[in-house]
């Protein structure tokens, strides 16, 4: 690989890694500060198989544990010989850096990053002119925005810790996140009842697709022993269309039902035969949506069982 190299960056990654040269370069470069935290006797180059295929380094990118404080870290060192400077190499050696990170964590299986202090050797013909700063990337009015996000702790919105009450006060986002927080309720009927007023106010401007898609996730994914009882609260709002809801119910169930029916059948397939298993596979789908109290005529027509014998599954 290194034949691919440019001669320039051939000779640097030769010299590089000798020891003597790498400590010298970097007690000669690095902040005073962050040699104090270091131990240079610890200092090792990797090998190119450390890092990480999606890392894309080229071989003139080096890479040398060091132990930071006791702990174990990084330093990356980016040989960059271009023919025209980049404006963009900050962004890159944050690319570089996440990655270095990444790679550290799965082949430790630990949850604390490293730290990594990254360097350019850049020996280019012409200065490099342009800032090493990454937020000089960003446009200027949103540069304090970029800073103060990415400096600052993640924001987090943990709808466990959110009230009823707060959400409440907010129709549109309030409903999503309410059902979000409420869909694991061991009966997910009581909390349907409690957004019906929502609902039929948002029925009132018109938000049909907004209340189908609510209804389709609390009939798929929510729990009920009362599923006759939940369809009869649907019905409460006015413009519900009881069919397309299930129908819509049906789409939404479907591609986790055929994942489940097609393993099953793969299964049973090779005990008992193709067809006999793939029959077997469309009853657990029609059993499934029963419980769900899908339409029979739905059930036939998604199964493609007859609905005499959909009627047995009922006994």
């Amino acid at each position: 690989m290194t034949k691919n190299l440019s001669p320039h960056d051939r000779f640097t990654r030769s010299l590089m890694t000798n020891p003597k040269v790498a400590e010298e370069f970097f007690k000669a470069n690095l902040p005073a500060h962050i040699q104090k935290a270091i131990d240079f006797s610890s200092i090792n180059l990797q090998k190119e198989s450390f890092i990480d295929d999606n890392l894309k380094l080229q071989i003139a990118d080096l890479l040398y544990s060091v132990k930071f404080n006791g702990q174990p870290g990084f330093l990356y060192l980016l040989l960059e010989h271009a023919s025209k400077p980049d404006p963009l190499l900050p962004f890159r050696m944050l690319k570089y850096m996440v990655a270095i990170m990444d790679h550290h964590l799965k082949t430790t299986k630990d949850n604390k990053l490293p730290f990594v202090y990254p360097l350019v050797l850049y020996t280019g013909e012409k200065p490099f002119t342009y800032s090493m700063d990454l937020f000089d990337l960003f446009p200027s009015e949103e540069k304090e925005f970029a800073k103060e996000t990415l400096t600052s702790p993640y924001h987090l919105i943990d709808l466990t810790q959110a009230s009823d009450e707060e959400l409440k006060k907010y129709l549109y986002f309030g409903t999503m996140a309410l059902t979000l927080k409420h869909i694991h309720d061991l009966d997910i009927l009581p909390f349907f009842r409690s957004i019906l007023e929502a609902l039929k106010e948002l029925e009132n401007q018109g938000e049909e697709s907004y209340i189908y898609t609510i209804i389709t996730y609390m009939a798929g994914v929510g729990e009920t022993q009362k599923q006759e009882d939940f369809f009869q609260a649907v019905k409460k709002l006015e413009f519900v269309n009881e069919e397309k809801i299930m129908s819509t119910l049906v789409e939404y169930l479907k591609p986790e039902l055929l994942k489940r029916a097609s393993e099953q059948a793969r299964v049973q397939a090779l005990e008992e035969g193709r067809e006999e298993g793939w029959q077997k596979a469309r009853i657990e789908m029609a059993k499934a949506l029963l419980l769900k109290g899908i339409d029979m005529n739905i059930i036939a027509s998604t199964t493609k069982l007859p609905k005499e014998e959909i009627k047995k599954l009922l006994s």
